[in-house]
């Protein structure tokens, strides 16, 4: 009889311990997705290779924070793709990250659109 008793002790406390654990590893799963960037309203951010993959899904979701975001595209699918899936914080930029001459390009639309005060520091002579 002592036996079963210590036993079924001995399972309640491994249980009591996993749920403990859980709960913790739930709070800090929580606390870890917390944004810690704050006023998304007021950021400008520009992200390079937004046709597909990880630059068009980090595009998407920096917009739906309601970020103002400058998405840079190879190809007129992926600018015409954001354009139909974004609002109107999102401004896809024609780029090819290979031509100056097309950096260049993106650099001025960029700063041309950005509100006074906002800046970025100026590489190109």
């Amino acid at each position: 009889m002592w036996f079963l008793y210590g036993w079924i002790c001995g399972c309640l406390s491994v249980l009591a311990i996993l749920l403990v654990m859980v709960l913790l590893y739930k709070l800090v799963d929580y606390v870890l997705s917390i944004p810690l960037v704050g006023n998304y309203s007021n950021r400008y951010i520009f992200v390079t290779g937004c046709d597909t993959g990880f630059g068009y899904e980090l595009a998407k979701r920096l917009d739906s924070l309601g970020c103002h975001v400058f998405a840079g595209c190879l190809t007129e699918k992926g600018e015409t793709e954001l354009r139909k899936t974004c609002s109107e914080r999102l401004h896809p930029v024609s780029l090819d990250v290979t031509k100056h001459d097309s950096v260049r390009k993106a650099f001025e639309l960029v700063t041309s659109k950005l509100p006074d005060g906002q800046g970025t520091v100026s590489f190109f002579r």
